[in-house]
């Protein structure tokens, strides 16, 4: 479990500059009127934006390794601790001040991930097929939401942004159990990219309407409470072997989301994710 938490870690460093630079690329394009091609292919031109993606391409190829190690309730935590590296960012870049609240979430961000690891949430070997396959395509519909309305309203696009990374990261799941049988492990690959895509232009669009501040909290949290959530119907994963041990990782996990969300909402985090302006419309993406 060790080296899982170690390739999660590297997995969080590497999506976190990928962010940075995704985001300082977004603010550069015209404001969205919906997610699409149109606007990914706009994004494609800044080099800070495919710098981004490759960063990002690296990090999914380290979050895959990490959960062949690790279960899925331990890595997403720790994908998102990866968060404190934005909070460095804005005091670095921004000279921003921090505050007892960011303190505060950095300690619980710690805490919450050290009490799921404590906790030692068990991998499983198997997959629930039938489930998997209702869930894929109930969180594919949500997902789609947002490409197929005119003009998505920042809840739909917030909606559809943590579908589709739900569906990336129980992608990424399987992909990791398919290792080393190629196709599988390729096909499950793609459908993890082609989610991260749809990921990505739901929440740039979402952030070019309304702040980070607003935006963020509710992504990240999605981001690591639907993939954990679902991990014990779909991935046959146990939470704990004992009822403290259950407690320990349900406390961990709820801490971790809670932390996450109030880090970043933060005014330095969300200042720096705007670019260190007040303004609330068109601002940059997540990944």
């Amino acid at each position: 479990m060790l080296s899982g938490l170690l390739l999660a870690l590297a997995a969080a460093l590497a999506f976190e500059c990928a962010f940075v630079l995704q985001a300082l690329a977004v603010r550069e394009v015209p404001l969205m009127v919906r997610p699409g091609a149109g606007a990914l292919r706009r994004l494609a031109a800044r080099p800070r934006w495919a710098a981004g993606i490759l960063l990002g391409l690296a990090g999914f190829a380290l979050q895959v390794l990490a959960l062949r190690h690790a279960p899925l309730a331990l890595v997403q935590p720790v994908l998102a601790a990866g968060l404190l590296l934005l909070l460095g960012f804005s005091v670095v870049v921004l000279h921003e001040h921090v505050g007892v609240r960011e303190v505060a979430a950095v300690v619980a961000i710690i805490a919450g991930v050290s009490a799921i690891a404590l906790a030692e949430p068990v991998q499983g070997d198997t997959t629930n097929v039938l489930a998997f396959a209702i869930v894929a395509v109930g969180l594919a519909v949500v997902a789609l939401s947002a490409f197929a309305l005119r003009t998505p309203g920042v809840g739909i696009l917030l909606s559809s942004a943590v579908a589709a990374d739900a569906l990336a990261v129980l992608a990424a799941a399987q992909a990791a159990r398919s290792l080393p049988d190629v196709l599988p492990t390729i096909g499950w690959c793609v459908l993890a990219g082609v989610c991260g895509l749809a990921t990505l232009a739901s929440e740039s669009a979402a952030l070019q309407r309304q702040g980070a501040s607003r935006v963020a909290p509710v992504v990240l949290a999605g981001q690591v409470a639907v993939p954990v959530a679902l991990a014990p119907l779909l991935l046959d994963e146990r939470w704990g072997t004992t009822t403290a041990g259950l407690a320990l990782l349900l406390g961990g996990l709820f801490t971790v989301v809670a932390a996450s969300a109030m880090l970043a909402a933060s005014p330095g985090v969300s200042r720096f994710v705007v670019g260190g302006g007040e303004g609330q419309d068109e601002v940059g993406g997540l990944r």
